[in-house]
């Protein structure tokens, strides 16, 4: 997001951010409850997701199913990595994308496509932006030793709620516990 001090108010998002020079440079998103501070969706964004959104009438936003960590400075000795780059996997989800492309706990994704990982966010970025169903190449440190793994990427889910339960609602009137000599009515 854009942090902006431009008015967005309920009601109006989704209208353009435009900077000094009269460029569009965001879509209007959300404010912060006090409303002194409004977010916009970068522009740059905006239009990787319109192609998409025009053909599918939705976005589809790319997914590993891993869970991910920053590399420390004390952390890249014990990976035997000679500096701290990249991104650790903490863990694997059985059967997403990740674990059918050969990506375990503990690996350090170095690069995607080529392109190198300083960090989780770089990881983030280029893989929810990548095309679901496109294949990319992981480069990945692996207990010491440089590894490339293909991995397809698939559609993010999103977190699902459990039903929600109707509360039950107590009979009207004042209610009584039976009393022992007394059946229950």
């Amino acid at each position: 997001f854009i942090q902006t001090d431009a008015a967005v108010n309920p009601g109006n998002s989704g209208g353009p951010l435009v900077n000094m020079a009269g460029e569009i440079v965001g879509v209007n998103s959300m404010a912060a409850r006090n409303g002194t501070i409004g977010f916009a969706i970068p522009i740059n964004l905006v239009k990787g997701l319109v192609p998409q959104l025009a053909q599918n009438g939705k976005v589809e936003w790319g997914w590993l199913g891993v869970s991910i960590a920053e590399i420390g400075e004390d952390e890249a000795p014990k990976f035997g990595l000679p500096e701290a780059k990249g991104v650790l996997i903490r863990q694997v989800v059985v059967g997403q994308p990740a674990d059918q492309g050969g990506v375990k706990a503990n690996d350090v994704v170095l690069a995607v496509d080529g392109t190198s990982l300083q960090g989780p966010r770089d990881l983030q970025r280029i893989i929810s932006s990548t095309p679901v169903g496109r294949t990319v190449k992981l480069k990945v440190w692996r207990e010491g030793k440089p590894t490339e793994l293909d991995v397809v990427v698939g559609a993010y889910q999103g977190a699902t709620r459990p039903p929600r339960r109707t509360p039950q609602t107590p009979p009207p009137g004042p209610q009584e516990p039976p009393s022992p000599q007394q059946p229950p009515k």
